[in-house]
């Protein structure tokens, strides 16, 4: 009794969580001209730039101190970085926009990015600035957790906190933009997932050295790769079985990897690199995602453990 008293408790509060599945952005829109993609809510633009947005839907429109009414509107962002919301309303139902305002990437002349520790982009030998990605996202404690897609918020992606605010990274959002097609992908085959989990995304060149990582052009440091594994709810902190041959292990991983390149070859996401990892003693098998613009895949330890999770 004492048991099904206890699972009675469990299923209620599970009822009461957050909802696994959030809703994705209630009004498409078009960025100068070009639309943004499903699921996505936000979008890049320059210091002082000119943003013209356009919709469908007649909408009540405002950032900052701009507000407007219509299906299109236009607005000027103030010549600084930052994170910035815009939002349009249509009676009561309320969208909300980031709108990513990098720090110029040639701002960072050493190691530190306003006293940032970063590393060496591209390596200690490396010269030239080519190796130095455009921007960096100033990173604050109020925009830390700023959602960039139904799924993923800025926090998601950024590897390790370190010392004060702010904090800086790198992102391309063509690489949110290619999670959220691959869970879309993944759930028509194992209706069960529920997210995708970031194991590891932006890390500084320091980090990424720290950590014993052998190349110096990695594409973690420059924001375009993650390192996933796909849940189910509620989350476990570990791969679902989604290829259901009743083990979890690094062909889970490699069932990831097949859709990644069926999206790819569908032309549907980004090119780029794609290979899955087995257990170690620190976690269970993972898929490395990329959007290097090259199809790239490396050669991965494919043994079992003895006991695996099913």
């Amino acid at each position: 009794m004492a048991f099904s008293v206890a699972s009675f408790i469990w299923l209620l509060l599970m009822g009461a969580a957050e909802d696994p599945l959030p809703a994705p952005p209630a009004f498409s829109i078009l960025v100068n001209g070009s639309p943004l993609s499903p699921h996505m809510a936000a979008f890049t633009a320059v210091p002082g730039g000119q943003v013209l947005v356009s919709c469908g839907d007649s909408l009540s429109w405002s950032i900052l101190d701009t507000c407007g009414r219509g299906r299109e509107f236009c607005f000027t962002l103030p010549r600084s970085h930052g994170v910035f919301t815009l939002t349009g309303r249509a009676g009561d139902v309320v969208q909300e926009w980031a709108v990513l305002v990098p720090v110029d990437g040639s701002r960072m002349r050493t190691a530190t990015l306003n006293s940032y520790p970063m590393g060496i982009f591209g390596g200690a030998d490396a010269v030239g600035r080519e190796f130095i990605p455009d921007g960096f996202l100033e990173l604050r404690q109020t925009t830390y957790n700023t959602r960039l897609s139904t799924h993923f918020r800025v926090g998601d992606f950024l590897c390790t906190l370190r010392g004060d605010w702010p904090q800086y990274m790198a992102l391309d959002l063509n690489l949110v933009r290619k999670l959220e097609a691959l869970l879309e992908e993944v759930r028509s085959y194992y209706p069960d997932a529920r997210s995708i989990h970031v194991m590891s995304g932006f890390r500084t060149p320091a980090y990424n050295s720290a950590i014993g990582n052998e190349t110096d052009m990695s594409m973690h440091i420059y924001g375009k790769a993650a390192d996933i594994w796909v849940e189910g709810w509620p989350p476990n902190n570990l791969m679902d079985d989604i290829d259901r041959n009743k083990r979890i292990d690094v062909y889970d991983g490699e069932f990831l990897v097949s859709l990644i390149r069926g999206l790819e070859i569908r032309g549907e996401v980004p090119v780029g690199g794609a290979s899955a990892y087995r257990w170690t003693e620190s976690h269970g098998p993972y898929t490395h995602v990329d959007t290097r613009g090259t199809a790239a895949r490396w050669q991965t330890r494919r043994n079992l453990v003895e006991n695996p999770v099913i």
